[in-house]
């Protein structure tokens, strides 16, 4: 209201009102008002200027049978929600309304309560502000102000019901039900008539009341005198600063403070002003049955999920099986990839636009590549396919220290003579040494043994002294007629092989020579790798990857142990970055990532995508844990991709019958620790792909996330091709969001496990062609480790009230419309309003099932004119199961898991356990059991504690198990994991799931310590009447026991989070009795 707001800063309207909201500036003693003494609202109007809500006209009066106008109900109500910073931050915003331009006093709090879903507009586009408000729309508004959560008694006909709008009657009910309206007493509710002044005051007191938010404290006060008044609060004294002028009210009232003080002691409630001074009380002639306690909590700390410190190393992984060699290594391996390819909608895609990744360039970073297997020597176009092969590592190194005259046939080392032939040298000189099986621990030349020397030549072939060209003894005769001269690979595309016994060889190629001649660098890939996953991307020959029309950058950054070092793998990204590559991929990986996310990988990969690069990165192997990330996988601009597979590919590569697709159980989970959600989406984690000629037939089956991101980096090729096809400007990060909202939902499995869902090409080039570049937004929320984060994460504390924030870091005024994708995720707002250059806070609440399990959600913000959402807020919450004194600290479950499924199980251990135990059984009789199970245990920071063996049936000639036992000695108090994994395997044994039983129980849990009495805060919670079994509100008060000014920051309250502004918090609780212990932790 004009005259009855404080407002933040001082303004003059034409009724030459002036008023100032005084929250948090500087404290104003309240003063009496000269025209409310004796009425019949005094008390209501007293207590609402006590608390900062109501002030008076610059005459001192109060004027209350003067109506109220809809701006001014508007700005008590967001004012009683305690919401003033956020209609603050509106008033430079944009116009909502037409006859509320941004100079109205009152539009940011009209456009708040309009957000909030409490007020609306009328049809033409106004919201007449100056309008005297009526009873219905009061009611109205009380009852969506409460959202919904009320109690009171039954509702009363009013004889005057038909006169009430039909718009109108729900909320009139409602209004009545839970106490916030009341009828007259010729029992009609008049839902025309105008408000006044001093009804608008009780209106807004009995929504405080309905909040529990109208006092601080409850308490007995046993002393009051000018200028302190002693309370005592949960059975402990507090003295407290008395305001001057402060009202005391006992019985409808108002008391001076002498009569008051001989009444002590006696029951009451206060309200403190910001400055920490008593500037209302309320004594009571009965005291209330005290039915909400407040006690402190001492809070668990909760550790970094970390893993042991290893390197950057590959990310595949080989799936157990039953012996034999897998069907789709034996049958026909091109049928793999065309399965995934299919899978994925890149046969699809190709067929629309024609795009099969020519023109693109796909960074594989990685082991190196096979340079002369036949399915990577051509483009569908007819290019080259590797356009450069680069060697990090130390690995090939071979040092030229020895010199001979060119014009030499033969010369002696060390009594053996080597056969030169007719080699020249622009310098007259040659260089040469000899590469040592023994000391690469390599077999080059496929005889089982690492004992051979092979003959290095260098010569100057262009100009002098700038060594260019090698020769290689690649048969180990000593001599080399015969053998090819091969030069840089990139400027020749020049492949050299060692022949093997067996009609295979070892390929390799010149990455790198001195100028100089005092060293050359063969590139080979050793351990296969890095060709399995080139192969995926973009094989062209006998299997057909997933953009075979791309050209392959081959950086090896991979020791033959599959590890790399940080700087070495940073100057591979530059390397590629700086050398026209478009998709860089990255099937490695290092677990151990304290800095959640923020490292100079993590920037580089986020700096070089800004720069047009798109990144695939692998999400890791370390499943089946929930935050089991890698890093750089976990950077906030890269497509991270987990693995799954499907019923077909099953059959095909493995020969069992699966009925449904379902997460590779080694797939490394999210989300990041500061909330961010990874992996990006999922994509096949399995296929036959092409493999080194030095082993087999050039054609192997990998499983991991190091075949998944492949499949992803093919996918953005065809992407990218497709947009150019069609004169569409787009960027990485467009990309990113055209695979995450054309990705296809994964029944059963939350975002944390995979993302958006399953990578899905063609419907990415559907949303692709929509899109436009997005409106610079930043979402993020409190995060206990980091203070704040990309989306919030907990897996030991749950969320009740934990607001996010948005950032508009554009140079437009945008409007967000927010969506939630479940219903336990609940904004407060419909809608939010951001003007450039600020942020918002978005408040929450959590009403999370009731059912244990790990819960993902999004909430969503579309701007009006943009296709898709524009910002994704993530949530990801673990709900653990209890194992304390209720249930005997044990839990036990009967179920069952169809073949290649999983289910976690997640239990709190709480501090002081002695032992904690997991036993796993399947049933059965004579041997016959019904199922193949084990499970797998992890620690409270995403490390796997063990893994059993099989349990039931098994491989003929092993013997069964019917039970795993695991069992941990001083487990870490928190939040475990258990994971049982039914075996894909079962079709072997004629079954399609699995039975099991599985009991988790703790030992030697001691007693949990008294609950802390004291603390330097002071907790307030008012006595209100409790309906069990319903949403009820209840606010709870935090003062600095010293100062007695409000605190700011987070809390829990009973074992949930909230956060607390201005020294206050109202949360939504579902009591079980009429009374409630709140246990607080700071």
């Amino acid at each position: 209201m004009k005259d009855l707001l404080h407002r933040k800063y001082t303004v003059t309207v034409p009724a030459l009102i002036i008023f100032v909201f005084f929250f948090y500036c500087s404290a104003t003693p309240v003063a009496a008002l000269s025209d409310v003494e004796g009425h019949w609202a005094w008390e209501d109007i007293a207590l609402l200027q006590a608390k900062g809500i109501v002030g008076g006209y610059p005459d001192g009066t109060f004027r209350p049978e003067r109506g109220v106008t809809r701006a001014e109900f508007a700005c008590l109500v967001v004012a009683a929600l305690g919401m003033e910073d956020s209609a603050w931050a509106l008033e430079k915003g944009s116009q909502l309304f037409r006859d509320v331009p941004l100079s109205h006093w009152a539009n940011g709090y009209i456009q708040l309560a309009w957000e909030l879903g409490v007020v609306s507009g009328y049809k033409d586009g106004n919201f007449r502000p100056e309008q005297v408000i009526r009873r219905d729309e009061i009611s109205s508004m009380l009852v969506r102000a409460l959202r919904y959560i009320g109690n009171g008694e039954e509702v009363r006909e009013y004889r005057d019901w038909e006169s009430i709008p039909s718009w109108a009657r729900e909320s009139a009910r409602l209004a009545t039900l839970w106490g916030l309206v009341n009828g007259y007493e010729d029992g009609t509710f008049r839902a025309g008539e105008a408000v006044t002044r001093a009804q608008a005051a009780v209106f807004i007191n009995r929504l405080m009341a309905q909040r529990g938010s109208s006092f601080d404290f409850y308490g007995k006060l046993t002393s009051l005198s000018r200028g302190e008044l002693v309370m005592e609060i949960g059975g402990l004294s507090q003295r407290m600063p008395l305001e001057e002028d402060s009202f005391i009210f006992a019985g409808g009232k108002a008391q001076d403070l002498s009569a008051a003080g001989r009444t002590l002691p006696r029951e009451g409630m206060v309200v403190l002003n910001k400055e920490g001074k008593v500037a209302f009380i309320k004594l009571l002639s009965q005291a209330p049955e005290e039915n909400i306690l407040l006690a402190w909590q001492a809070l668990p700390g909760e550790k970094m999920e970390t893993a042991a410190r290893r390197n950057y190393g590959l990310l595949d992984y080989r799936l157990e099986d039953d012996g034999g060699l897998p069907l789709g290594e034996s049958r026909e391996p091109w049928h793999s990839l065309e399965i995934t390819r299919e899978e994925l909608g890149a046969a699809a895609l190709q067929g629309e636009t024609g795009a099969d990744g020519s023109g693109e360039i796909i960074a594989i970073i990685d082991s190196g590549v096979d340079p002369g297997h036949p399915d990577l020597q051509e483009t569908t176009g007819g290019q080259r396919k590797i356009v450069d092969w680069v060697n990090l590592t130390a690995e090939g190194r071979v040092e030229l220290a020895g010199s001979v005259s060119a014009g030499s046939s033969r010369f002696n080392h060390q009594g053996v003579t080597y056969n030169l032939g007719k080699l020249s040298s622009r310098s007259g000189i040659l260089k040469y040494g000899f590469l040592s099986e023994e000391e690469q621990q390599v077999d080059f030349n496929l005889d089982g043994k690492k004992d051979a020397l092979f003959l290095v030549v260098a010569a100057d072939s262009r100009v002098k002294g700038v060594y260019d060209t090698i020769i290689v003894d690649t048969n180990g005769d000593r001599s080399l007629e015969g053998e090819e001269a091969l030069q840089l690979f990139h400027v020749a595309g020049q492949v050299g092989f060692f022949p093997g016994p067996y009609d295979n060889m070892f390929n390799f190629v010149l990455a790198e020579i001195d100028a100089g001649g005092a060293f050359a660098v063969l590139g080979y890939d050793q351990i296969g790798h890095g060709t399995q996953v080139a192969g995926v991307a973009a094989a062209n020959g006998k299997i057909k990857g997933v953009a075979p029309g791309a050209q392959l950058l081959v950086i090896k950054v991979l020791d033959a142990r599959g590890e790399t070092e940080w700087d070495r793998l940073e100057k591979g990204i530059r390397y590629a970055a700086e050398h026209g590559a478009t998709v860089i991929n990255l099937s490695l990986g290092y677990y151990q990532d304290e800095s959640s996310g923020n490292n100079t990988l993590t920037r580089l990969v986020d700096d070089l995508s800004k720069q047009g690069i798109v990144f695939t990165i692998a999400a890791g192997n370390q499943g089946p844990g929930v935050g089991t990330m890698a890093t750089p996988g976990n950077a906030r601009t890269a497509i991270s991709v987990g693995a799954y597979i499907t019923s077909q590919m099953w059959e095909n590569d493995y020969g069992y019958q699966v009925r449904s697709p379902s997460l590779w159980y080694f797939s490394s989970a999210g989300p990041r620790q500061d909330g961010l959600l990874v992996p990006t989406v999922v994509a096949p984690g399995s296929a036959v792909s092409t493999w080194p000629l030095a082993a087999g037939d050039g054609y192997k089956l990998g499983e991991g996330t190091s075949i998944a991101a492949p499949h992803a980096a093919g996918a953005a090729a065809l992407l990218l091709e497709s947009a150019r096809r069609q004169g569409i400007s787009v960027d990485p990060e467009m990309i990113k969001r055209a695979m995450t909202m054309g990705a296809k939902e994964f029944p059963g499995f939350s975002g944390a496990e995979v993302g958006y869902g399953i990578l899905d090409v063609g419907e990415a080039w559907r949303h692709l062609r929509r899109l436009e570049k997005q409106v610079f937004l930043r979402g993020y929320t409190y995060n206990r480790r980091l203070g704040f984060g990309e989306g919030f994460y907990s897996r030991e504390i749950l969320p009740g009230q934990v607001p996010f924030r948005i950032a508009n870091q554009s140079s437009d005024h945008q409007v967000l419309f927010w969506r939630s994708s479940a219903d336990w995720l609940k904004p407060w707002l419909q809608m939010t309003a951001l003007p450039r250059g600020t942020w918002r806070e978005i408040p929450v609440d959590y009403l999370l099932p009731q059912e244990p399990g790990i819960y993902t959600a999004f909430l969503r913000g579309d701007l009006l004119g943009t296709y898709g959402p524009d910002v994704d807020l993530v949530a990801t919450i673990i709900k653990p199961y209890a194992l304390d004194k209720d249930n005997g600290y044990r839990q036990e479950f009967t179920e069952s898991l169809p073949a290649g499924q999983f289910s976690r199980y997640f239990f709190k251990v709480p501090a002081g356990t002695a032992v904690l135990q997991a036993l796993l059984s399947v049933p059965g009789e004579s041997g016959l059991y019904r199922g193949r199970v084990r499970m797998h245990l992890i620690r409270p920071d995403g490390v796997q504690q063990e893994m059993t063996d099989w349990v039931g049936l098994a491989p003929e000639g092993t013997p069964n198990r019917e039970w795993a036992n695991l069992m941990v000695e001083n487990p870490e108090p928190g939040t475990w994991e258990l994971v049982v994994y039914s075996s894909a395997a079962l079709s072997v044994y004629g079954r399609e799931d699995s039975h099991y039983r599985l009991r988790v129980q703790l030992a030697g849990v001691e007693e949990k310590p008294p609950v802390q009495a004291g603390s330097r805060y002071l907790l307030g919670a008012v006595p209100k009447k409790l309906v069990p079994g319903v949403l009820n509100y209840l606010t709870v008060t935090v003062r600095d026991k010293d100062n007695l000014k409000p605190i700011d920051g987070m809390l829990t309250i009973n074992g949930q989070l909230y956060q607390i502004k201005k020294g206050r918090v109202t949360l939504t609780v579902r009591p079980e009795a009429e009374d409630m212990v709140l246990e607080i932790g700071l």
